[in-house]
């Protein structure tokens, strides 16, 4: 929070206090110092401006597409929630860095507000993680388990949770003291013993483990079905020369006569028409998998450097006197820095595996995307029309 004045003469005060360090040790601690002040002064402006309107596109491309699914819900929702927090960390930032810091609103409203959603935001990464392992292990009991209903009140249930705890923990126990937004007095043994360790559990470790759990999960469930299919496959191929004889002496399986031509011609198109629809529907399922998984793989690789510093370093700021602690607060804002970058990145990562959101994403930005009562039809056709062209297609 401080001022650039501040900071150099806090620098050199403590180059001139430390006498017996080498020229090199100095210029080193001076860089050292002047990055992490740069980096804390100017990452999350850049992460705002890539990351809110990727978040932004990222919600467009997708309720374009089609209805919602649970999946696709709990997509946008972390767009929305990813956005949100960039924009409050953002504000949080250039308030503090010209002096607004000592506002009571600032310490009750805007400092919750950022742990709120960068938190709930890492919480529906977890909701997604979890979809997508039933989607994979247990896909018969995911049209009962994650419907959209249950999906809607689970988003529900966390977010009202989440903002009631965080909101009230920090809107009763913070104040303003000295021009610094400080914990009050009788509040301090509990937000020093309590609510840091219950804050880093909540906004990284627990969720850490779980998407690290649920995306081997998954990657371990892929690999089984993929397996499975194979085994399918061999097995259908074996008994393709068994089908091959049938038809050859016009018999079914139990020895009777061949069925009518036209019978068996519809029966072929039934069957290859509900072929092709679990194709597509397989295809789409294994697009949101991999896009998932990339986004869950990413986020624990952005989340590691800040879990290992915790780990080491405990909740406070080193204290930056010598070289050793002006390395730890740089690795500390490096950490920061790419912990927060994960609520700018999953755009990139969608658009990188999903080719159907890539096509998507080019039609809205050239106007070729369909509106939203177009997605009800298919090259003008729907179940029960009759094949009337005209009495499916949409208005414009």
């Amino acid at each position: 929070k401080t001022s650039s004045p501040v900071l150099f003469y806090f620098i050199f005060h403590t180059l001139n206090s430390h006498p017996h360090r080498r020229s090199n040790d100095k210029l080193q601690f001076l860089y050292l110092i002047l990055a992490a002040s740069n980096i804390k002064k100017y990452n999350l402006i850049v992460l705002a401006v890539i990351g809110v309107p990727s978040n932004a596109l990222t919600v467009a491309t997708i309720l374009s597409m089609h209805a919602l699914s649970p999946a696709t819900f709990f997509v946008v929702l972390l767009a929305v929630f990813d956005g949100c927090a960039l924009i409050v960390k953002l504000l949080g930032n250039q308030l503090g860095q010209h002096g607004m810091q000592d506002h009571l609103w600032f310490c009750k409203h805007i400092e919750p507000l950022s742990i709120f959603f960068s938190t709930t935001a890492n919480w529906i990464l977890v909701l997604i993680c979890l979809e997508r392992f039933i989607s994979v292990c247990y896909p018969l009991k995911k049209a009962y388990l994650f419907t959209k209903r249950r999906s809607y009140i689970c988003a529900a249930i966390l977010i009202g949770s989440l903002f009631t705890f965080i909101m009230t923990a920090l809107g009763v126990t913070r104040t303003v003291q000295n021009s610094i937004c400080t914990t009050e007095q009788r509040f301090i043994s509990f937000y020093d013993n309590v609510w840091l360790y219950l804050n880093v559990a909540l906004h990284l470790f627990v969720p850490f483990v779980f998407i690290a759990l649920l995306t081997a999960f998954i990657i371990y469930g892929l690999q089984r079905s993929r397996k499975h299919r194979m085994s399918l496959m061999r097995k259908s191929d074996g008994s393709g020369e068994e089908m091959t004889v049938l038809k050859e002496s016009g018999q079914d399986g139990s020895g009777g006569p061949r069925k009518s031509k036209s019978h068996s011609t519809a029966k072929a198109a039934t069957s290859n028409h509900n072929q092709k629809m679990l194709d597509n529907t397989a295809r789409v399922e294994r697009a949101i998998t991999l896009m998932l998984i990339a986004a869950g793989v990413v986020f624990l690789l952005l989340s590691l450097p800040i879990v290992v510093y915790v780990i080491i370093h405990g909740f406070h700021a080193p204290k930056v006197d010598t070289v050793t602690g002006a390395r730890w607060n740089l690795y500390r804002m490096v950490a920061y820095l790419l912990c927060d970058s994960s609520h700018a990145i999953n755009f990139f990562l969608y658009f990188c595996t999903a080719k159907r959101f890539r096509s998507q994403l080019i039609r809205i930005l050239t106007g070729r995307a369909s509106c939203y009562g177009r997605r009800l039809t298919r090259r003008g056709y729907t179940a029960g029309s009759g094949g009337n062209r005209g009495d499916t297609e949409a208005r414009p």
